[in-house]
């Protein structure tokens, strides 16, 4: 569902520079795998005014194009076009997307991630030099040199780059020479979770059969860089300190069995492993804080999350966690890669719920002042007006 069978001419978009109709958006995404940053991009393109934008997905990688995220594109009338690109460089790629670029009626492209800026800077160019923002959610710095001067090369193509969080931007700045004058930090945002489940706390755990026990949450795919291995080991620590204490991790992915061999390790209901949920919202509202232990992260959509459901978090000091979460005031941030730290935070956030309370509060007034999709929507929006200021017909 939602996917086009190749690149061909969409007729709900018009002509580049007609002047007339909406604005067609082209939208670059490795894939539609649900992700951080492919359900950002999905949310942001969902909610633009139709009288003024177009949108159509063009992704590139295998992966999810007939899952969630293509189904939401299909049930909004968002056309999806996915070519595999030929692997390296991807020879002759550019120009079959330029060439879908034009006769789709594309006025203006925005590319997420450095390999969807690669394709899709150099096939706008082609298309007819549209203009190009890019958004770069995370990737690991400093690259290896050969391709930090490709990136530097390509970003050229680029009339505007976001990054999601200002540590991210001085990164690519400092390591990859994108222009500071160009590039600048727009936080990701997130819908307000108590739009999906309103209520407290105790209503949350009944429904889900939870009993009084201090539960943990963590949130995300259970692969490598999310490091769930390291919160259990942690997590042993903090049930020799606090016995009942439960930690739920909600999510799937290729390192579920290891995980579940890991928990295995320590007594019976110390770890649960929740599966994929789409109840994220009243979890949030059930469990008593929320962890974060990735090594790397460019800005948690998670992390916010929890910010909006009003919980205390504990998490590393990596990537954009510090401009969610700040210390003492929201939550508790640990040097990264500390599991004894991480225990003992754990520990403290778990001590009370009276002693949480002021931080809770806090957690929820920070989302609402930074982090919600209504105003993450409204900066992109002023973005594409900016690059490509035509009058709506």
């Amino acid at each position: 569902a939602g996917r086009a069978p190749a690149m061909s001419s969409a007729a709900t978009t018009t002509a580049t520079g007609s002047g007339a109709g909406p604005l067609g958006l082209g939208v670059v995404l490795p894939d539609l795998r649900v992700g951080g940053l492919q359900s950002m991009a999905v949310r942001l393109l969902l909610s633009l005014p139709r009288d003024e934008f177009a949108p159509r997905v063009y992704t590139f990688d295998p992966g999810g194009e007939d899952g969630p995220l293509a189904a939401e594109l299909a049930a909004a009338g968002v056309a999806h076009v996915f070519r595999a690109r030929p692997p390296g460089r991807a020879p002759g790629y550019a120009a079959r997307l330029a060439g879908a670029l034009r006769s789709d009626g594309i006025d203006l492209v925005h590319c997420h991630n450095i390999t969807a800026l690669y394709h899709g800077a150099r096939a706008a160019h082609r298309a007819g030099r549209l203009p190009v923002l890019f958004t770069e959610h995370d990737r690991e710095m400093p690259a290896p040199w050969k391709h930090r001067l490709l990136h530097r090369w390509i970003v050229r193509r680029a009339r505007l780059v976001v990054a999601v969080s200002d540590r991210l931007r001085g990164e690519l700045v400092r390591y990859e020479g994108f222009p500071a004058a160009r590039t600048s930090t727009l936080f990701n945002g997130v819908p307000d979770p108590r739009d999906d489940f309103d209520g407290d706390r105790d209503t949350a755990r009944a429904e889900l059969g939870w009993d009084a026990r201090p539960v943990a949450l963590a949130v995300g795919s259970l692969t490598e860089v999310k490091n769930h291995a390291g919160l259990i080991r942690a997590w042993g620590e903090v049930r020799r300190r606090v016995p009942e204490a439960r930690l739920c991790l909600a999510g799937c992915g290729e390192l579920e069995s290891d995980l579940r061999r890991r928990a295995g390790g320590l007594p019976d209901g110390a770890v649960e492993l929740l599966g994929e949920r789409h109840d994220v919202a009243r979890l949030l509202a059930a469990c008593d804080v929320f962890v974060l232990p990735s090594h790397r992260e460019g800005l948690s959509l998670s992390l916010i999350e929890a910010h909006g459901a009003g919980r205390a978090s504990v998490a590393y000091d990596v990537g954009g966690n510090a401009e969610v979460l700040r210390d003492g005031v929201t939550g508790w941030l640990v040097p990264p890669g500390n599991e004894a730290a991480l225990a003992a935070s754990l520990v403290s956030a778990l001590a009370g719920r009276s002693g949480r309370a002021p931080l809770e509060q806090a957690a929820r007034g920070r989302f609402l002042e930074a982090f919600t999709h209504e105003r993450m929507v409204a900066r992109y929006l002023d973005l594409y007006r900016r690059l490509c200021p035509r009058k709506v017909a």
